[in-house]
């Protein structure tokens, strides 16, 4: 994680010294605007390291509604569902959406900086269905016990919550541009009841967590209007 961590203050800082000595040159992004990028993360899992180097996985929508005021909504999504064996199917699939607005404070030729501030609201559906052991509802797998703990990108849940970031970007003439952002989250989850052939297994929990948003480290972005 402080790797990650690292990387993305890295990008962030990096792009920032490199584009801010050319004021005059690179393309534009003013009132009327609409822009959609990729982004992803140094590290797959928001800053958990699976394996790979780079992972994206968030898309987001930009419109400038000033020069400064820049209104967006991100979007995380994930669709599995797939059959384990003859007589196992597993559906584990998120979503993610983060509604919110950028105030860009810093503009110089074609890069911009800027702090922002999103909303987040999330599920995720787990379940396990099997012909030839308990199904599960609220997991993907059958917990060791009532009390064990089930790892939460394999247990279903609601969350809330909401986000700050900085970011900068440089937008060249051809309407391209590349980004970097880091930022912090605070994050409600409330876990699903676990149920095994329809029958209470675990109840849902309910809790907190902050951490370091990385999910946006990387940002590939096209201007359409």
């Amino acid at each position: 994680m402080r790797k990650c961590v690292l990387v993305s203050l890295a990008l962030l800082f990096g792009c920032s010294t490199l584009f801010a000595q050319d004021d005059s040159g690179g393309g534009y992004f003013d009132a009327g605007n609409m822009a959609f990028e990729i982004a992803g993360s140094p590290f797959e899992g928001n800053g958990s390291s699976n394996g790979k180097l780079l992972s994206f996985g968030s898309f987001r929508a930009r419109y400038a509604v000033t020069t400064t005021i820049v209104p967006r909504l991100g979007m995380n999504m994930s669709l599995d569902n797939h059959q384990v064996s003859p007589d196992v199917v597993v559906n584990n699939s998120m979503y993610e959406v983060a509604p919110g607005c950028e105030y860009h404070f810093r503009i110089e030729g074609g890069f911009r900086s800027y702090a922002a501030l999103d909303g987040l609201f999330g599920q995720r559906f787990a379940s396990l269905e099997s012909t030839t052991q308990p199904s599960v509802n609220g997991a993907v797998y059958v917990p060791s016990s009532s009390l064990s703990e089930v790892d939460e990108l394999r247990r279903g849940y609601m969350m809330y919550g909401a986000q700050i970031g900085f970011g900068a970007d440089y937008h060249f003439s051809s309407n391209f541009y590349v980004g970097a952002e880091i930022g912090f989250r605070l994050v409600q989850y409330q876990y699903d009841d676990i149920e095994l052939d329809g029958e209470l297994f675990q109840a849902g929990v309910q809790q907190n967590t902050a951490a370091i948003n990385t999910m946006n480290s990387i940002r590939i972005g096209f201007k359409f209007l």
